[in-house]
């Protein structure tokens, strides 16, 4: 289970350089999902609460890193040019993580709020920099390396590798947070996210990179490079579907950490426990079914699959209580573990599928332009503005009606809604070849049971 390659997949692939290749891509997510983890999850959402931050301006730490996004199409344009698509991800990686050790520092340092704000932007503007490069250049390069037939188990695998590492290290996180002074444990921890993070990309230094696919030069404009993305129906149905699925997701997504901390007054280590924990158990039984689902039936019957079942989960964290939310919160991170590895599977599977040869960065460029500002920053800030406006006077009118009723179900139930528009409205029209139907996933779930 723990190797880096499953049997399976380095049996299909005959060089041995490439099965030493991808094996190395897969140790980078061991380390990197530390990194993901602590800087969008409970410990930096602790660490912005214990520092003051509101909503709002968690929402703009949060988002501040993937306005990067907006740089892609710049960093495309750099890469198709240049060729150089190793050197772009290390120098973007290392920009992208090693601001954060600095981050994890100013406040033992600054102890004015505004002023560290402040620093965090600039700190967090070189770490959305460093993405843009990053996310362009490893998308263009595993797209490359992998072969076409094996990306589903191969991204399943390292999938499961990247759960391994996610539960043992937030189990390890939250009992040190809850153990240490909150405020030089915040700084340890986001500074060792930020070592693991850099180990995640020292892990391709020795990866090849493959000469790509078209030597062809693009000369147009910037707009006639945007007017192709769009022109091109299959990818720009699916990444109208991606940019609304993650906008609904994001408008909650950064709160549920908040309202365990603030509301259900959870401490760290049962935080790590039923959402890393329970939540990437459940996803080391599952993610290699997916794996091979795709591979079978395609990615859009069970994109559907799972995105009907994520939408529903905002709505159970209505029904939580600090005397109540154990069993719900055990549920709600059952479905979590289930599904939500499914739709990032899917979805980063056909984004290389549905993207041709021929400069395929600029379509990732595009696609991780509108996901980074308008799926993930906007998502950010639309919440933060809804939390901080709307939210509190909707809780205080149910208050007054004596409903228990807290000002995070106004963004949970916007993220329900808006997560069935994009499920049942943008994704089945995403068209993709030889994909089956979602009866016939369903048919082969059933006799996986059986």
């Amino acid at each position: 289970m723990f190797s880096l390659l499953s049997r399976d997949v380095a049996q299909s692939i005959r060089d041995p350089k490439l099965r030493n290749d991808l094996r190395f891509v897969t140790l980078g997510v061991v380390f990197g999902i530390v990194f993901v983890n602590v800087t969008t999850g409970a410990p930096i959402a602790g660490f912005a609460n214990a520092l003051g931050f509101g909503d709002l301006l968690y929402a703009f730490l949060l988002a501040l890193p993937v306005l990067g996004g907006a740089l892609q199409v710049f960093a495309s344009l750099v890469l198709e040019r240049t060729k150089k698509r190793k050197l772009a991800f290390l120098l973007g990686g290392f920009a992208n993580r090693v601001p954060w050790l600095f981050v994890a520092l100013l406040p033992l340092w600054v102890s004015d709020r505004r002023a560290l704000f402040g620093s965090f932007a600039g700190l967090l503007f070189c770490t959305a920099c460093g993405g843009a490069f990053l996310a362009v250049s490893f998308m263009s390069w595993v797209a490359d390396l992998v072969p076409l037939e094996l990306r589903g188990r191969f991204f399943g695998h390292r999938s499961l590798l990247g759960t391994v590492s996610s539960l043992v290290s937030g189990l390890c996180i939250g009992w040190f947070l809850d153990t240490v002074s909150r405020g030089t444990g915040f700084s340890v921890v986001i500074a060792l996210a930020a070592v693991l993070g850099i180990l995640d990309i020292l892990c391709f230094v020795r990866v090849q990179d493959p000469p790509m696919r078209y030597e062809e030069e693009y000369q147009g404009s910037i707009i006639r490079f945007f007017r192709e993305v769009f022109t091109h129906p299959p990818f720009f149905r699916f990444l109208l579907f991606a940019v609304f699925w993650y906008f609904a997701f994001n408008v909650a997504s950064p709160f549920f950490n908040l309202y365990m901390i603030r509301d259900l007054h959870m401490d760290f280590f049962h935080i790590a426990l039923y959402v890393q924990a329970v939540a990437n158990c459940t996803t080391l039984f599952s993610i290699r079914l997916f794996g091979r689902l795709t591979d079978r039936f395609g990615n859009v019957p069970v994109a559907l699959l799972a995105t009907s079942v994520a939408s529903f989960l905002p709505l159970l964290w209505c029904l939580t209580t600090e005397a109540n939310w154990r069993p719900i919160v055990l549920v709600i991170q059952i479905l979590a573990g289930i599904f939500w590895p499914a739709i990032d599977l899917t979805v980063n599977n056909l984004a290389l599928k549905l993207s041709p040869d021929l400069h395929r960065s600029f379509y990732i460029a595009v696609l991780n332009l509108f996901l980074g500002v308008f799926g993930n920053a906007l998502g950010y800030i639309a919440g933060g503005i809804v939390l901080e406006t709307l939210a509190p006077s909707v809780a205080h009118f149910m208050e007054g009606l004596g409903v228990h009723f807290s000002p995070y179900y106004v963004v949970f139930l916007l993220s329900a809604l808006l997560r069935f528009v994009a499920t049942f409205v943008f994704l089945p029209r995403v068209r993709e070849e030889r994909a089956f139907l979602l009866r016939d996933v369903f048919r082969a779930l059933f006799e996986e049971v059986r």
